[in-house]
């Protein structure tokens, strides 16, 4: 869904929408192996309101998300309820200097070409940078064996059980050869 900035009225422009899986792919990585899932079309409600010197987009998205555990690769349903508010400004505003630090409060801008809003981009910039670092199933999350490959939360591994040797056993041998160690 696309905007012209030209189109919006003085007294702002109210949107209410459903994104579904399909908007969302659009946006994924295909080679991604945690690639997030809407479970549901997510709610979008934006207010867009036009000032001079910048478009201020107001509201929320609301849904559930299907995200991989990291630690045991389940899938997990995370409910998203996400405040949005962003500033876009032109790219004409952004400073000369080649290098600019960011303060915390910069990260509500962001920039457009002053001519047409890209809603579509904005609200899955919006999905993605609401997930979580890391996600797991439940805090004493166990994961998966690197040996045999099962789920430890789903049962005991099922590896081998060797008698493994101390790494120190073979420096314990020499010693024991070594002359005046008895």
């Amino acid at each position: 869904m696309r905007i012209r900035a030209d189109e919006i009225p003085e007294s702002g422009r109210f949107l209410h929408f459903h994104w579904d899986e399909g908007q969302l792919g659009r946006f994924v990585v295909p080679e991604d192996p945690f690639k997030p899932k809407l479970v549901r079309p997510v709610n979008v409600d934006l207010e867009i309101n036009k000032r001079t010197d910048h478009i201020r987009v107001e509201g929320s998205i609301e849904g559930i998300v299907q995200v991989t555990c990291h630690r045991c690769l389940k899938d997990v349903n995370w409910l998203m309820n996400e405040p949005i508010d962003v500033f876009l400004v032109t790219e004409e505003r952004v400073p000369d200097e080649d290098e600019t630090e960011l303060g915390p409060e910069d990260l509500d801008y962001e920039f457009f070409d002053g001519e047409v809003i890209e809603i579509d981009q904005l609200v899955a910039e919006q999905i993605f940078l609401s997930l979580p670092l890391k996600v797991l199933c439940s805090e004493a999350c166990r994961g998966i064996c690197p040996g045999c490959g099962v789920n430890l939360n789903d049962g005991p591994c099922r590896c081998e059980k060797r008698t493994s040797e101390s790494p120190f056993s073979k420096l314990e041998a020499i010693k024991t050869r070594l002359p005046g160690s008895n």
